[in-house]
């Protein structure tokens, strides 16, 4: 009986959340190679996430996510919550894909552990001491300043939202270049673009993460998310 009760108990439909708030999502799809991406929950348990994203994950692959639930949903402070887990499914939703992803072990995480500033909440950039130009087909620019996971490259004509491209830049003259993938994520005319890093290596990372963790921050992303208001049960 106890058993069974267990096996009920484990069928029990789970409450979910309908939260939206902005996720991003990292993995692994081969050794030294990192990818990203992110988007909008659309609802949120215990055991799991649904979101919409900008790339499919395969599903199988194990993944690890950051969500920072407001001050207007804890009733405290911001808290920032750092998952890992497997991606269960995914699937086309007009011009994003939806995934879904189980939640096998979490914490919580202080703000300035994950690049963001405890009271803006937005992601920490430095400006480099020196001029960083940065390569990309045919071009060449300054990067004005940057953090773990994008930058603000300085061009007068910036490319469009959402245009994809390889670059490479130096931060420091004794390594090797970075080289890494970004898309655009927003246009300022006749002065830049903020690009994210969406694909680069372990070792990129790495560097990045050690380099901005020394400096002063420079808040720059805003991560404010959106509350729905009646939780969903499935």
């Amino acid at each position: 009986m106890e058993a069974e009760s267990a096996q009920q108990e484990r069928r029990r439909p789970r409450k979910r959340m309908g939260v939206r708030l902005p996720i991003s999502l990292e993995w692994t799809p081969r050794q030294g190679v990192i990818r990203r991406t992110r988007g909008m929950t659309f609802d949120i348990s215990p055991l799991g996430v649904y979101c919409h994203v900008e790339e499919p994950i395969p599903q199988g692959q194990r993944v690890e996510f950051d969500v920072v639930f407001p001050a207007e949903l804890t009733a405290t402070a911001p808290l920032a919550i750092h998952c890992r887990g497997i991606a269960l499914r995914t699937k086309i939703e007009g011009r994003l894909f939806g995934v879904a992803a189980s939640i096998e072990s979490r914490d919580s995480r202080d703000l300035g552990e994950l690049g963001l500033d405890p009271e803006r909440r937005v992601r920490r950039r430095i400006k480099p001491e020196h001029a960083v130009s940065v390569e990309f087909p045919g071009l060449q620019a300054e990067i004005r300043d940057f953090g773990e996971t994008g930058a603000f490259i300085a061009d007068e004509r910036p490319l469009p939202i959402g245009r994809q491209l390889d670059v490479q830049f130096r931060i420091d003259e004794s390594g090797p270049p970075i080289e890494v993938r970004v898309v655009v994520r927003r246009v300022e005319p006749q002065v830049g673009m903020a690009v994210e890093f969406i694909s680069l290596s372990l070792e990129a990372a790495t560097r990045l993460r050690q380099m901005v963790r020394q400096n002063d921050a420079l808040p720059a992303l805003n991560i404010r998310g959106e509350l729905s208001q009646t939780p969903i049960q499935i």
